[in-house]
């Protein structure tokens, strides 16, 4: 590690893992998919990491916890929070399973868990549940008087449709009416950014400076990142990050100051990229090729 702390928004196409690491402290939010699970690992060992002091689990997704059951296996894990959800799926039968001795806890909003200068809160789900994965979690992670916004794959109800969408009743407006300061530079942006995520209302809360979008290839519709969130973001000023083109983005702070780097540049070319999708109408995703 070249920071004492260092934050990886792992570059798995459409399936989510971040890791968060000091310089005695491993935790790991969402494991990715089944298929995605082998790259994780590698990444995660080439990275000298043979034991996880927590592992977060989102939800029931399986783009966001598939790969959870051989990260279970090929780590020793100490903790695992999960979401808390009622879930009785073969996905989460295996996950149970492969736990082992790791002590297991379902979060709400409000718990927290610190050590040292790392501390991590819990911003959803909360006691009273949403229905479906737009009730994921939500966390708020700090180092010092740095702090970063990790979503999931919540949703901001209102947001879909409208880049001035009203929330009403969604994840977004649970978090910003919450008692738990959201200020924070970093944003992760949830559910790969599809339009109805990070609502003008959660930016103007949480005012941050980058945002990281998680995403990669989703054809055949290719939804995501949608371009009204694009533009949500860059109407806010906010810099935006999206791993498909950028490769894994990590977060080096020493408490106080951050940056950001990318295992690509993300240089002008990128950002008049970005520009056409969002002001000139260009296709984020090129065309798949036609059928013979």
């Amino acid at each position: 590690m070249t920071a004492p702390f260092e934050m990886s928004f792992i570059n798995l196409s459409m399936a989510d893992a971040t890791l968060i690491r000091t310089k005695d402290r491993t935790l790991l939010f969402d494991a990715g998919s089944e298929s995605a699970a082998p790259k994780l690992v590698s990444y995660l060992r080439s990275k000298g990491i043979d034991k996880i002091d927590l592992l977060i689990l989102s939800s029931d997704d399986p783009a966001f916890v598939g790969g959870a059951s051989e990260i279970l296996r090929q780590f020793k894990v100490t903790e695992v929070w999960t979401n808390g959800g009622a879930y009785s799926s073969p996905l989460w039968t295996s996950i149970q399973d492969a736990m082992g001795s790791a002590t297991s806890r379902a979060v709400v909003y409000g718990y927290n868990k610190s050590w040292g200068d790392l501390g991590v809160v819990v911003l959803n789900p909360q006691t009273s549940r949403l229905s479906g994965d737009g009730d994921s979690t939500v966390l708020k992670v700090s180092y010092g008087s740095f702090c970063a916004l990790l979503f999931s794959n919540s949703v901001a109800a209102g947001a879909s449709s409208s880049d001035a969408g009203t929330v009403v009743g969604g994840v977004d407006s649970r978090i910003i009416s919450g008692p738990v300061p959201v200020a924070c530079p970093v944003l992760r942006v949830s559910h790969h950014g599809s339009a109805n995520a990070a609502s003008f209302q959660l930016l103007n809360k949480a005012n941050p400076t980058d945002a990281v979008i998680s995403v990669g290839p989703n054809p055949p519709q290719n939804l995501y990142p949608a371009p009204t969130l694009i533009r949500r973001l860059i109407l806010n000023s906010i810099t935006v990050w999206t791993t498909d083109r950028l490769g894994t983005v990590s977060v080096t702070s020493d408490g106080s100051t951050y940056s950001l780097k990318s295992d690509k540049p993300r240089d002008t070319k990128y950002g008049k990229f970005l520009e056409g999708v969002i002001y000139k109408g260009a296709t984020y995703w090129p065309a798949a090729p036609a059928k013979r």
